[in-house]
């Protein structure tokens, strides 16, 4: 998931479609997609290599509870806060 950040620059012709933002704003864009690839990345190792750390010990079950509460509200915004007409 994290490598298909790469492609969205391209994918979303950020090109055209940034060019009235300012510097500051085109860069906080990439800068924010660079570094919620890296945080997706790093939390999908965390799961492959510490699988059983997080099932088994107590810092684990707030990590997970941490994901768990990331991922549910990434999916509220996805269903009721992106307009339905961009799917």
């Amino acid at each position: 998931m994290a490598l298909i950040h790469i492609g969205f620059p391209k994918y979303f012709n950020w090109k055209k479609e940034l060019k009235g933002l300012s510097l500051v704003n085109k860069q906080m864009m990439n800068v924010h997609t660079f570094f919620i690839a890296l945080m997706v990345f790093l939390m999908g190792l965390l799961c492959f290599y510490f699988s059983n750390d997080l099932i088994k010990t107590k810092l684990g079950k707030v990590i997970n509870l941490g994901l768990g509460i990331f991922w549910l509200t990434r999916l509220f915004f996805q269903i009721f806060i992106y307009s339905s007409k961009l799917w």
